[in-house]
């Protein structure tokens, strides 16, 4: 008999796959194109530009609908929109529109009579109905009741004195010409309590200044001693005359 071969097994082992060949490469890009991101196309002009967020190409909607147009400025140049004249659509210099006259016009016109002046006419006008004097009192007089310019008396009427309009006066009292003068009582009460405040904060702020100063003048030498020990400066000892002369600064 033949002899029988050896069958073996290999070694079993996981393959090792590398990561290029686990995800292989695409032929179509995964980015969107550049073309589908452009947006609202942005164009640099300077000055401002007239548009439309509807039918921006159609010239017509800008006339017809105005309330739809928006205007687009970059902000670095002036602007301004010329009028639109076309000297071709004008008529010509010198030539008037025809009149037109219709004939309800043309009739009214025949009806009324021809209103002449008298120096047209050639007469010479009546002027012994005309008034030949002025009114008393004048229209820009001072009505009556009304006090005068130096408000001190009243207008009790209007003569006519030697051919002038003069005004009746009637004296007002003392008293009461002094009062046209002066200012009323609830201004003179204002004005009465604020110079009294100001006067007596004026009288009481001294002494209070001076007792604030003599309790804080201690205070403040004691904290500058103080300081100066902790940062090691010599403290002047004072003598006995400044002590006592320091104690009759604050006694008074």
């Amino acid at each position: 008999m033949p002899e029988i071969p050896e069958i073996g097994v290999k070694a079993v082992q996981v393959p090792v796959i590398p990561a290029w060949r686990s995800m292989p490469p695409q032929s179509i890009p995964v980015k969107p194109p550049v073309t589908l991101q452009l947006g609202f196309p942005v164009i640099q002009v300077p000055g401002c530009v007239e548009s439309r967020n509807t039918q921006p190409g159609n010239q017509k909607a800008y006339d017809n609908d105005p309330k739809g147009n928006f205007v687009v400025c970059d902000g670095t140049m002036p602007s301004f929109k010329p009028l639109d004249f076309s000297p071709a659509l004008q008529p010509p210099a010198g030539v008037k529109p025809p009149k037109i006259d219709t004939p309800e016009k043309t009739a009214e016109t025949k009806k009324q009579p021809s209103q002449q002046t008298p120096s047209q006419s050639g007469q010479i006008p009546d002027l012994s109905n005309v008034a030949t004097e002025l009114p008393c009192p004048p229209p820009d007089a001072i009505p009556i009741g009304a006090k005068n310019k130096a408000q001190t008396a009243v207008i009790i009427g209007y003569e006519v004195i030697d051919g002038k309009c003069e005004p009746q006066l009637e004296l007002l009292p003392v008293a009461k010409i002094i009062g046209n003068y002066l200012p009323g009582a609830p201004v003179v009460m204002t004005t009465a309590a604020i110079a009294a405040t100001a006067t007596t904060s004026a009288i009481v702020a001294k002494p209070l200044g001076d007792i604030l100063l003599k309790a804080v003048k201690p205070i403040v030498k004691k904290t500058i001693k103080k300081i100066k020990e902790k940062l090691g400066k010599k403290v002047v000892i004072e003598s006995a005359f400044e002590r006592r002369k320091g104690q009759r600064a604050l006694r008074k």
